[in-house]
């Protein structure tokens, strides 16, 4: 697999507002807080070449015949603590991701934020967020693309039909919910974020919309995220098992990660479509 898009980053932090008060002890207020923010400044731009060069690692080994796959992981977790190491204090992710998905462009040449899934640990994983329809005699999934905004999600996949078919594009359509991963949820000591994807309608590889309906038709699928910038998501499958209660007993950014969903930043998701044939 390889990436399609430079994978370069930029970290959002959080500043405190300033008072507009002329008193002395406001002025020397204004003056700590101008300190803070050069400070924090400062640690986002040590931040942002780190987190650079582990995206160019990670780039080449996405793009590498034989991947070292725990290699890759340990990237991909370097790149989360690293994105949360500077600001233990600051609750970055969460306000992050809700930038990112209340996204609504404003002109025509505005685009919506655009994800190619880059890398996935297992097939459990993509049918955890996807149809499954990969699955049937003949087919191979080619790619999955992923757009946001609006607070909606909507994931497209194009998949390949062996013989002489045309290439089939599903798209799955859902409401966004996000809250904040309680501490003793992860025991990681890592800030996270739940995000609940609701799937209210899905269209077809030939262009037939099939609504939800009612609600119990309605297809809630749980995603838990790491990472989020314009150019890069990380995320995992939850733990759902009833002896595990929804906690994390094993690191999920540990070992081969299975459960690992890595989504890149795509500057051109109708191009792409249009190349896989699939717009």
């Amino acid at each position: 697999a390889s990436t399609s898009s430079s994978v370069s980053s930029t970290v959002f932090v959080p500043f405190d507002s300033d008072d507009d008060d002329d008193s002395s002890s406001n002025k020397n207020s204004k003056r700590n807080k101008m300190e803070q923010r050069s400070q924090r400044a400062a640690l986002t731009a040590a931040q942002t070449q780190q987190i650079d060069a582990l995206l160019e690692q990670i780039d080449d080994l996405l793009q590498t015949n034989n991947l070292d796959r725990n290699e890759l992981v340990s990237y991909i977790s370097s790149l989360v603590q690293v994105g949360l190491s500077a600001n233990k204090n600051d609750q970055v992710l969460l306000p992050t991701l809700k930038s990112i998905l209340s996204t609504r462009p404003k002109k025509d040449e505005d685009k919506l934020p655009s994800y190619r899934l880059a890398w996935v640990g297992s097939d459990a994983a993509i049918c955890h967020i996807g149809t499954s329809l990969h699955k049937v005699p003949l087919a191979r999934l080619q790619e999955v693309f992923l757009s946001l905004g609006y607070n909606r999600w909507e994931l497209f996949e194009v998949i390949r039909i062996l013989g002489p078919f045309p290439t089939v594009r599903n798209t799955l359509k859902g409401d966004v919910k996000l809250s904040k991963l309680p501490s003793s949820t992860t025991n990681l000591n890592r800030e996270g974020v739940k995000m609940q994807i609701s799937y209210t309608s899905m269209v077809d590889g030939t262009g037939k919309e099939i609504l939800a309906g009612k609600a119990d038709n309605i297809k809630y699928v749980d995603l838990d995220v790491w990472f989020a910038n314009e150019k890069v998501i990380v995320a995992t499958v939850p733990p759902t098992g009833e002896d595990d209660g929804g906690v994390y007993e094993v690191d999920p950014l540990k070992g081969d990660g299975s459960n690992v969903l890595f989504f890149v930043e795509e500057e051109n998701l109708d191009g792409q479509l249009e190349k896989l044939r699939a717009a």
